[in-house]
């Protein structure tokens, strides 16, 4: 794929319970919920939209704290109409269990991985937002007869100190209730009233080692599938020339900047994600 393809043109994250699996009347559409059970128990709530093993499906991944229903509910349907949507919460997160040993880069790429063993799919159009997009790498490289493309978004690839010490400020579950209650309110629909606050420690324990734990740059360079890397041009947490050196980095990969948008994933306008993601995958799905 020629890197300017989306820079040039574009303006400067076990078991199954499939048997009962039934439609969701919170959602449009027809989609059916079910539970995975990883190997070491954890139950993965996921949802599939359209005909799963009709195509390569699109796999979409929240970011930290997101959700299914937080992040991916408002784009299912527009993506299913071209592609099968396979929409998981990560461990720790939404509607699926929690581990007992926190949340590891590992765990969360193994899930995905396993859930998508599951299903018997693949290779697939991931699509990630923050978290979401660095799982996606870490797929890629360790599973890349899964991965068809990789598309994220706000994804922090380079976790220097200061940036994990300044997005650890903002973990605070106390200081979140205090003082953005409307945040409070959506990690407490998300994630269930009494356990969103115990996730918000969870995520900044994760954050607390991304420092260490975080991928170098020459391994994700062994990532060979085609990639768009996307950030917002207001992005706090994700400097545009970050997002800039990673599509370097890799050797199949453009770099779309949206206008206007910050981290937050509900900056993104929905037709324009839409957009992209369907030119990107038709392309993809095209090439030889």
């Amino acid at each position: 794929m020629a890197r300017r393809r989306y820079h040039d043109s574009a303006p400067a994250c076990g078991r199954s319970s499939a048997a009962g699996a039934v439609p969701d009347p919170t959602h449009p559409g027809a989609a059916i919920v079910s539970q995975w059970r990883a190997a070491d128990g954890v139950e993965i709530y996921y949802e599939t939209h359209g005909t799963v093993g009709a195509g390569a499906p699109c796999v979409l991944l929240p970011g930290l704290l997101g959700s299914v229903a937080g992040q991916w509910a408002a784009h299912v349907d527009a993506l299913s109409a071209t592609h099968p949507v396979v929409a998981m919460d990560l461990r720790g997160h939404g509607r699926s269990g929690d581990g007992a040993g926190g949340l590891t880069l590992g765990d969360l790429a193994g899930d995905v991985a396993g859930l998508l063993d599951h299903l018997g799919v693949g290779p697939a159009h991931v699509v990630g937002y923050s978290l979401g997009g660095y799982l996606g790498i870490l797929l890629g490289l360790r599973r890349p007869e899964r991965v068809r493309t990789l598309f994220m978004h706000g994804t922090k690839f380079y976790w220097t100190p200061e940036a994990v010490a300044a997005t650890l400020r903002q973990l605070d579950p106390d200081a979140i209730a205090a003082r953005v209650p409307a945040f409070a309110a959506q990690l407490a629909a998300e994630h269930g009233a009494e356990r969103w606050p115990a996730r918000v420690r969870a995520a900044a324990a994760f954050v607390a080692r991304m420092d260490a734990a975080q991928l170098p740059e020459a391994e994700a360079a062994g990532l060979r599938c085609p990639v768009v890397v996307s950030v917002g041009d207001r992005d706090e947490l994700v400097p545009v020339d970050e997002a800039a050196r990673l599509r370097a980095a890799l050797p199949d990969a453009g770099l779309l900047v949206l206008p206007r948008v910050r981290h937050a994933f509900g900056t993104v306008r929905h037709d324009e994600l839409v957009a992209v993601l369907r030119g990107f995958h038709r392309a993809a799905d095209a090439a030889p």
